[in-house]
Parts: C-alpha cells; structure tokens; sequence
C-alpha cells in the first residue's frame, strides 16, 4: 500500500514535469522565433518573384521547398517561445 505522503510526492514530480516554462531561456527563445519569422519572409519573397518570373517556364519548387523549411522553423520557435515564456509568441 502507498503512502500518503509518497502519493504526493509523485503527483508533485508529475507537475513539475508538465510545468516546462524556463524564464532563463525565454529571450533566446524569441530571438530565435523572431529570426524565424524573418526568413520566411525572405523565402515567401524569393517563391514569390520566382513565380512571378517563371510564367510557367521555371519550377520553383526549390524555393517552395525553402520555404517550407523556414515555416518548420518557424513554428519549432514558436514552440520554444510557448515552452520556455509560457505563453505564445
């Protein structure tokens, strides 16, 4: 049989594993999401004038295939930014 005060203890540990918010990494972890956000402006510009130049000529998947990448980035960082401020970017 458990003990009371071992009952505790374990939903106590269990909290604090679910309680993942580090203040001390807060401020890298928005200087990250920020830099993230500005290359996938860059990339969603670069897709952007490769469609407007290929009029059906040119694959632009390679700059489709940067910008999906940026947008992973992108929201690895704002997952950081939710885990370590508590809250969303």
């Amino acid at each position: 049989m458990l003990r009371p005060g071992l009952v505790l203890f374990a939903l106590l540990a269990l909290a604090a594993c679910q309680d993942r918010s580090d203040h001390a990494y807060c401020d890298v972890s928005k200087t990250g999401y920020e830099h993230a956000l500005t290359e996938v402006n860059q990339r969603l510009t670069a897709y952007q004038g490769c469609l407007s130049r290929a009029l059906g000529s040119e694959d632009c998947s390679g700059q489709f295939s940067d910008l999906s990448s940026a947008q992973s980035n992108l929201q690895h960082g704002a997952n950081d930014v939710r885990q370590y401020c508590g809250k969303a970017p």
